[in-house]
């Protein structure tokens, strides 16, 4: 499984914008073959800040993702308008906590 986690920043005329655009992306992600879960969400409004988390069966499925022209556009729209922090993290065994 390919884990995908991190910070994206952006100025505050920039964030409702993009954070629109990125909700928007959620549904036809999740719908993808190879999706485990999608989320992005607000991190903190006041700096400017959006969560993003997602998980992949694998990396030919995250790689097929990324060249969806929703994803390239969005990419293309916002160019130059954000920062981020991402990492992607390989999972190779799950590990439960609690009961």
């Amino acid at each position: 499984m390919i884990v995908v986690t991190g910070l994206i920043h952006t100025d505050l005329e920039t964030l409702p914008h993009l954070h629109a655009r990125l909700q928007a992306l959620c549904e036809p992600s999740r719908a993808e073959d190879g999706c485990i879960f999608y989320h992005m969400g607000m991190e903190d409004e006041r700096k400017g800040t959006l969560m993003a988390m997602e998980a992949w069966r694998d990396m030919d499925a995250l790689t097929v993702h990324l060249a969806q022209p929703a994803i390239l556009q969005l990419l293309a729209d916002f160019e130059g308008k954000y920062s981020n922090d991402v990492s992607v993290h390989m999972v190779s065994e799950t590990q439960k906590f609690g009961a």
